[in-house]
């Protein structure tokens, strides 16, 4: 399926506080992208009003279908089909990793049949080298195990956009690397979208296909990563290339 999610003017207060200014930003289907900035830029924020968990102040969210024909179709990605893989995991503890796995097939909107779910999850578990993690709980496995355990729940419903929020939050320079191959891997593999805020500059860049910066609650930049070497703001661009700050950068 191909599809665009447009963003216009996207503003979110909190109060007196406005975390989102009047964000542009499109998002294409078969890329990954993320979107990037300093801590506390809104990053989340943005993806949670992406993902309809929480209500934007003002701007817009539309999303389109691209049908064969060029037709210009209006949906919502909840037609497009969407999973969010939120930044700690969300595992529950009291349930095994297959548990976990399964939730979003029995608690959904079309509960399946028991067979067919113990069908579908032990697949995917094993697409993703988890059986042997099968009857085991959060607690009884590692970090990564975890985030992959998670990885697979976002997945199970086969959607077509995953929006990763912080996926290497707490991991260590190995594990991230890890995830970000993990990503990049099973996206080519299953044929999802990704959209992921990340902190990792710029180690995210080698498997996305665009960076947007957030700052000052606007999108400042947006491209493949090789344009930032355009950039004629020579402290804008040691920050977009190496994440950080001088006193007198920005």
């Amino acid at each position: 399926m191909n599809f665009k999610i447009n963003i216009h003017g996207l503003s979110k207060h909190f109060g007196q506080n406005v975390v989102l200014d009047g964000v542009d930003l499109q998002i294409n289907s078969e890329t990954i992208t993320a979107i990037i900035g300093k801590s506390g830029t809104g990053k989340s924020v943005l993806m949670k009003l992406i993902a309809g968990i929480i209500k934007q102040t003002s701007g817009t969210i539309e999303c389109v279908q691209i049908l064969e024909n060029g037709e210009i179709k209006p949906t919502s990605l909840d037609e497009i089909g969407f999973s969010y893989m939120f930044q700690n995991n969300a595992l529950f503890d009291s349930l095994t990793a297959f548990e976990n796995v399964a939730l979003p097939l029995v608690e959904g909107n079309h509960p399946l049949s028991k067979s067919k779910v113990k069908e579908k999850v032990d697949h995917l578990l094993e697409q993703l080298d988890l059986t042997s993690s099968r009857n085991r709980y959060p607690g009884e496995l590692s970090g990564g195990m975890n985030k992959r355990i998670a990885f697979a729940r976002a997945l199970v419903t086969e959607p077509k956009v995953v929006l990763f929020d912080e996926p290497t939050t707490g991991l260590d320079p190995e594990r991230k690397f890890t995830v970000f191959d993990m990503i990049k891997k099973y996206r080519n593999q299953f044929g999802f979208s990704a959209l992921l805020v990340s902190h990792d500059i710029p180690d995210v860049y080698e498997i996305v296909d665009s960076i947007a910066w957030l700052n000052e609650g606007k999108i400042q930049f947006f491209g493949k990563p090789e344009k930032i070497d355009l950039i004629s703001e020579i402290s804008i661009k040691k920050y977009l290339k190496t994440g950080r700050i001088s006193p007198n950068n920005l």
